[in-house]
């Protein structure tokens, strides 16, 4: 057995925190955040692949967003933390080079898909603008390995308001339970 523990709320959370995520539930996000979570080998070794693949496609949704666009994009490997609320964390797909903004790369496998962005992927999108202080973040869509497309989302403050306020009780919710 392998021990992790997991640390910060991450974008793809968020929508989970408020309720939107039809993937996963509070309740899951609860027993996987802050908590020892004990993996075996194959765990680990299916999370890799899961990882690599998600990895993969996302960079030929980036080349593809670049083609598409003309917008260049530049990687960044790191981990942001908010410089106010320290459980706020971003992992960046890509920043927009000459532009204060950033990439969303979404992997979209399933029914009903209209090309509007959901409120799970706004969500994300609004938490990571404020971690990274961006004004707009393009959410470029792969949908169902055979469509794309992608759309602007720009800052909105009052959302963000309300990502803050609903995370920082689920994360401090998590902190009296420890």
């Amino acid at each position: 057995m392998i021990k992790e523990k997991i640390e910060g709320i991450y974008g793809n959370e968020t929508g989970i925190i408020l309720g939107v995520n039809k993937n996963k539930s509070i309740k899951d996000l609860k027993i996987e955040k802050f908590k020892i979570i004990d993996k075996n080998k194959e765990e680990l070794r299916t999370e890799k692949e899961v990882t690599y693949w998600s990895d993969i496609i996302k960079e030929i949704i980036c080349k593809e967003f670049t083609i598409r666009s003309g917008k260049k994009v530049r990687k960044e490997l790191k981990i942001v933390i908010d410089e106010e609320y320290g459980f706020m964390h971003c992992k960046v797909d890509r920043r927009i080079v000459g532009e204060n903004s950033i990439l969303l790369c979404v992997i979209y496998n399933g029914n009903a898909h209209k090309g509007e962005i959901e409120h799970n992927v706004l969500y994300e999108c609004q938490h990571n603008m404020r971690v990274t202080k961006a004004e707009k973040c393009y959410a470029a869509f792969l949908i169902n390995n055979r469509r794309f497309i992608f759309k602007e989302v720009f800052r909105d403050d009052d959302i963000i308001n309300k990502i803050i306020e609903e995370e920082k009780k689920f994360y401090d919710g998590l902190k009296a339970e420890e």
